[in-house]
């Protein structure tokens, strides 16, 4: 009796949940309106609108749960631009300009839902998260004072050059970034078959940052000149609002993360289970 019910269940759950069972292996693009987004300086309004592209792969498996439910989840990898672009008044109403480019390579998961609405077309639902690793970053500031001199801290990696009457080299004791950033994200789009193989897919994504981007610690920047000099470093350290200034020790400056709103496109190629794959392209062909 133990074997038979046995052998039931093992059949009920290769026919009912994982039927019509498929691979699908591809690539996928985003271009994204980034934010980098903290509560203080959203309030000042120096927010210019920033985009920047994103490129992956993804590794997934689909089935139809019970027969009724098209799910799915993949494996991704991909590589994106974040950051923000400012423009504002500085303290003594001087005017700056700057912008921050973080890179980041993403390694995460997603679960997909999706329903099927005519024929080959379907609506795709996924939600999932994934882990950054920093790259490179860049930092740029250029403030314009009344006399329209100009006063340019250029940050590469850690990497420091300032202009004022003179360039100057230095470099940080710390990067301004963390390493790391975690990041939950969901689409909503269409995927439409275009052939027996090929899955072409768009829609919109969102992105929300889980863990706060800028280092807080204390940073040190030291001077290439002879001897090296050393001073405090304070871009996130007890500032209220980015490259506003001025320091003061009683401020703890809000938590910034990575956000980001745009559209995605993607192209899949189909694997495993070709029999069942051909015979459903036979029965649903456009021009039927």
């Amino acid at each position: 009796m133990k074997k038979i019910i046995l052998i039931f269940v093992t059949s009920f759950i290769s026919s009912s949940l994982f039927a019509q069972n498929e691979g699908r292996i591809g690539v996928f693009t985003t271009i994204s309106k980034t934010t980098l987004l903290n509560k203080d300086d959203k309030a000042f309004g120096d927010y210019l609108p920033t985009v920047k592209p994103g490129l992956g792969l993804s590794a997934g498996y689909h089935f139809t749960l019970f027969k009724a439910i098209p799910m799915g989840f993949s494996a991704q990898v991909s590589y994106n631009k974040a950051g923000q672009n400012y423009n504002g008044l500085y303290q003594d109403s001087t005017s700056y300009y700057a912008y921050t480019r973080l890179n980041y390579i993403r390694i995460g998961g997603a679960l997909q839902f999706g329903t099927n609405i005519r024929r080959q077309v379907s609506v795709a639902l996924t939600v999932g998260a994934n882990y950054g690793i920093l790259t490179n970053y860049q930092d740029r500031y250029e403030l314009i004072r009344y006399n329209n001199d100009r006063f340019i801290v250029d940050v590469k990696n850690s990497d420091v050059s300032y202009y004022d009457t003179a360039q100057t080299k230095a470099t940080l004791s710390d990067p301004l970034y963390n390493k790391s950033d975690l990041n939950i994200f969901g689409t909503l789009g269409l995927d439409i078959l275009l052939s027996r193989d090929i899955v072409f897919g768009f829609g919109a994504r969102m992105d929300m940052g889980m863990s706060g981007v800028e280092n807080t610690d204390k940073i040190n920047l030291v001077t290439e000149t002879n001897p090296p000099v050393s001073t405090a470093y304070s871009s996130f350290t007890n500032v209220k609002v980015k490259y506003r200034g001025p320091v003061d020790p009683l401020i703890t400056r809000a938590k910034t993360t990575n956000q980001a709103m745009g559209v995605y496109l993607s192209l899949k190629y189909r694997i495993f289970n070709k029999e069942k794959i051909e015979f459903w392209y036979k029965e649903h062909r456009w021009d039927k």
